[in-house]
């Protein structure tokens, strides 16, 4: 699986380091150096498969000699803690051959380097059983300018005010400074002109690497240079290995960052299950408010037409006259319905005293016969509030309306102390502090 590894860090004659040394380590090859008059051989032959050099245009036809773009860069800086050159390692995706990897590390370097004036030279590593594909792109320090030299890292700017005019230098009376032939001096800041000392361009070479990787690798192969805080994954990543350790593991010995990653990886599949969990109950959540919504809201329309109905025309007079003919058919309706069933039900019981004796059947016979419907559709419905005003039916609905909202903020409020149990639930703690994974310079 294709994973991501790009960081970025400095070559520093102050921490003894020298881009030369750096040359003869990732290219495995032996390199002079003018300025200390040393020579080194650092490196294996045996694991370096591409060693390239890649200039800007008008840059010298010679810095595509290693040893002389270099040798230049290392001449050209005179400070003591002079940083001559970057560091780029990269990891190679091994789902591609070694010639597609060679095209993503030239392009990336043509499309963020050279574009930018930046001479580099790459190597591209790995061992025997391809189990470590990467590259190591070393990039001189200085941009090259249309004349082929190497460029100011800083010049001086004015400082201008909030309406971009000069400002002034001022002495101890508080009057504008002059220098010897009289002329005004004005403040001024050293200003930074090296993209490559740029937290902004440092970062965009961090992208740009899974941007070249992603051109080769299947939609579900891809990799993004973001973190996993950045990219919203609650999840621990994992320390780098290295040859080293993964060569101990396969002797059968232990190797602590092998150990390490195995505990990490542990922990994570505990924190999925516990997100799964989460979001399981949150569903569970989501489904019952709707249901409770669903409930309440044909609740409502129920009450609404029913109130509607039976005080009509308390909501505009139109269609009144329609809305009481329609509330008198159904009250017709119900009073023939409930007819029908008393008369039934007298004949079911006279015929149910008749098989028990002839002398109850005929006392039954000689009763006035009673029709349940009939009495009932005297009396007025429960619905019609018998003689009730108006204002007092509003005034029940709004009673019936106010105590649904209430309710419906109730299940407002479980459904905050729900969610408020689940952010209170405790994090999944490392059982050892682990060195964090570091996969770029503090940009």
């Amino acid at each position: 699986m294709a994973i991501y590894h790009c960081s970025i860090s400095n070559v520093s004659r102050a921490k003894g380091s020298s881009s030369c040394a750096t040359l003869s380590y990732i290219s495995a090859d032996k390199v002079y150096e003018e300025r200390t008059a040393q020579t080194y051989s650092y490196g294996r032959v045996e694991r370096v498969l591409e060693v390239g050099t890649l200039i800007p245009e008008n840059a010298p036809e010679e810095y595509r000699n290693p040893s002389v773009l270099f040798n230049s860069i290392e001449n050209y800086e005179k400070a003591e803690n002079a940083r001559t050159a970057k560091k780029i390692e990269v990891a190679l995706p091994r789902e591609v051959d070694l010639a597609e990897q060679k095209q993503i590390v030239e392009d990336y370097i043509r499309e963020n380097l050279t574009k930018e004036r930046y001479a580099c030279t790459y190597a591209i590593h790995n061992d025997k059983n391809n189990n470590n594909p990467h590259a190591h792109i070393l990039v001189a320090n200085r941009q090259l300018n249309n004349k082929g030299e190497w460029s100011s890292k800083r010049k001086m700017e004015y400082v201008l005010d909030e309406n971009g005019q000069r400002v002034p230098r001022l002495d101890e009376n508080g009057q504008q400074k002059t220098d010897k032939n009289g002329r005004k001096q004005w403040k001024r800041v050293n200003v930074e002109q090296n993209p490559l000392d740029k937290k902004e361009f440092l970062q965009k070479l961090r992208e740009g690497w899974a941007v070249e990787c992603n051109k080769y690798l299947d939609p579900e192969q891809q990799i993004d240079y973001r973190s996993y805080a950045r990219q919203g994954i609650e999840q621990e990543p994992t320390i780098h290995e290295g040859y080293a350790a993964r060569k101990r593991e396969k002797q059968g010995k232990a190797a602590d960052r092998c150990q390490i990653n195995r505990e990490i990886r542990s922990r994570n599949a505990l924190l999925q299950q516990l997100q799964a969990k989460i979001k399981e109950i949150a569903a569970e959540l989501a489904e019952l408010m709707r249901k409770g919504e669903a409930f309440y809201e044909q609740r409502i329309k129920r009450l609404f037409i029913h109130r509607t109905e039976t005080i009509g025309g308390v909501y505009g007079d139109a269609g009144e006259g329609k809305r009481k003919a329609q509330k008198g058919e159904r009250r017709a309706e119900r009073r023939e319905r409930g007819s029908e069933q008393g008369e039934r039900a007298a004949e079911q019981r006279k015929w149910d005293a008749a098989e028990r004796s002839p002398e109850v059947a005929g006392a039954v016979e000689d009763e006035p016969r009673v029709s349940l419907g009939s009495e009932s559709a005297k009396m007025p419905l429960n619905g019609d509030f018998g003689d009730k005003g108006v204002e007092y039916v509003i005034e029940q609905l709004k009673e019936q309306i106010e105590a649904l909202q209430k309710l419906e903020e109730g299940m407002q409020d479980d459904l905050q102390k729900a969610r408020k149990f689940l952010s209170e639930q405790p994090e999944v703690q490392p059982k050892h502090k682990t060195p964090k994974r570091r996969t770029g310079p503090k940009i």
